[in-house]
């Protein structure tokens, strides 16, 4: 399966490279670091996909649970490594699964809301670990600073976006992947949106078709999980290599805050 997905893609990339010196839509890379997922493995293989992904110049934004944001505050090397990402020009957002938003879709739930604790299923309460303001803080403790989330726009979660926050992404659906800049009113809050598609959505390599298909004047938005990228290592290479195929010198892929502030 690993194998398949890498031929189909390098097989489209080679397919493309006549049009290499074409213009391109901008593009942004957005990885999910989910709370269920914190641990030394799924962090070293973050280590890696930054690794290739500064090594193919894909800025990437990195989206980070507070369970993530604890686990390297935790480590003062850890904290070197994000200063260092920062450096080379990638970008350390916030992820947020909300309350509502995963109960409605059967996910895991981070343990942070401005939901009372009283309104609460008496079942979650007990994995209650703070408001927004805590996780805001965790998440600002952090190098460098917060100014793009993912953190849902379920209705019942509207009170729980940091106002602070200018931009967001959003989607799962490759036809998610190709958006335009939109502004959103959001419970108290206000930003710009665009989306993004999973990088291994079924059918394999349609992204690389939708991407090829996007209008000039639309953003490409890709995204992976941390564990996508452990389940099926080749993808985001074979990924980078296609939008290096394409746009040999990068200057079409930005981090989503580089890109909305341009």
């Amino acid at each position: 399966m690993r194998k398949g997905l890498g031929v189909v893609l390098v097989a489209v990339c080679l397919l493309g490279l006549g049009a290499a010196a074409a213009e391109r839509p901008a593009s942004v890379f957005v990885i999910h670091c989910e709370p269920t997922t914190a641990d030394s493995a799924m962090w070293l293989t973050l280590v890696d996909l930054i690794e290739s992904a500064t090594a193919h110049n894909v800025p990437a934004t990195i989206l980070f649970t507070a369970q993530w944001a604890r686990m390297v505050l935790d480590d003062e090397a850890r904290i070197d490594q994000l200063n260092a990402w920062i450096a080379n020009g990638h970008e350390i957002g916030c992820h947020h699964h909300g309350y509502w938003g995963t109960k409605n879709r059967g996910a895991q739930w981070d343990g942070y809301t401005n939901t009372p604790v009283e309104d609460l299923d008496p079942a979650d309460r007990s994995s209650y670990l703070g408001t927004m303001d805590d996780y805001m803080a965790i998440l600002g403790a952090l190098p460098g600073e917060r100014r793009t989330g993912c953190l849902g726009t379920d209705e019942g979660d509207a009170i729980d976006w940091p106002c602070d926050l200018d931009y967001a992404t959003a989607g799962h659906a490759v036809e998610h992947a190709t958006s335009t800049p939109s502004t959103v009113l959001y419970g108290a809050c206000s930003f710009t949106e665009i989306g993004h598609g999973l990088l291994i959505s079924p059918p394999r390599g349609s992204m690389v078709a939708a991407y090829e298909a996007c209008s000039v004047d639309a953003v490409f938005g890709t995204v992976i999980h941390v564990y996508n990228v452990a389940e099926l290592p080749m993808a985001c290479e074979a990924w980078f290599d296609h939008l290096v195929s394409l746009d040999p010198d990068g200057e079409r892929r930005f981090t989503v805050s580089g890109l909305l502030d341009s």
